[in-house]
């Protein structure tokens, strides 16, 4: 049975249309720990080479922000972040940018670099840092190149997505009706 160009070009535009729901639709898909569960704890290295407890920032809300430094979505990501640094600060929110366990197996820039240049110099709420490979596990085991969790002063989940760049204005508004 031989199909027409139209009913191929259907079968594709369909297909296009179900994959960017796929990707895009982070509301419905569990991205690796659930909105309303406890954050796990989990470690990463600040630059310095200091060796960090997520569970040391109880008391403050936390944007946790997994990336992949070769990423240009990711990159955009940061430079999203930046721009809403006035906002972060005025809620309190630290913000830990962390390049996930061995840059997902590829070669990017360190994340001080990838931070400053995409970020600037944004705020002291501004944290970089490397992830360790249970983090990356935890918090994104199906190794996404990016995703992000806000964290509450108690620890729990209060939102969480992928691909930043395209689905931060649901985060920007769940931040600006905090407290």
């Amino acid at each position: 049975m031989r199909m027409s160009k139209v009913t191929i070009a259907v079968v594709l535009l369909i297909a296009t249309v179900v994959i960017l729901y796929l990707t895009f639709n982070h509301g419905s898909r569990r991205i690796g720990v659930n909105v309303g569960d406890t954050a796990p704890n989990a470690e990463f290295t600040l630059p310095n080479g200091s060796v960090v407890s997520l569970a040391s920032f109880r008391g403050h809300y936390v944007l946790l922000y997994l990336v992949s430094t070769w990423c240009p979505d990711c990159a955009y990501g940061v430079a999203v972040l930046a721009h809403y640094v006035n906002l972060f600060e005025s809620k309190g929110v630290y913000v830990i940018v962390l390049e996930q366990y061995d840059d997902l197996g590829y070669s990017g820039p360190p994340i001080t670099s990838f931070l400053s240049y995409y970020g600037g110099n944004a705020s002291r709420y501004f944290i970089a840092g490397v992830a360790s490979l249970g983090m990356t596990k935890t918090y994104n085991p199906s190794l996404q190149l990016e995703v992000y969790y806000l964290i509450s002063p108690n620890g729990r989940i209060l939102y969480s997505g992928a691909n930043l760049a395209y689905t931060y204005p649901g985060l920007i508004s769940v931040i600006k009706g905090i407290g």
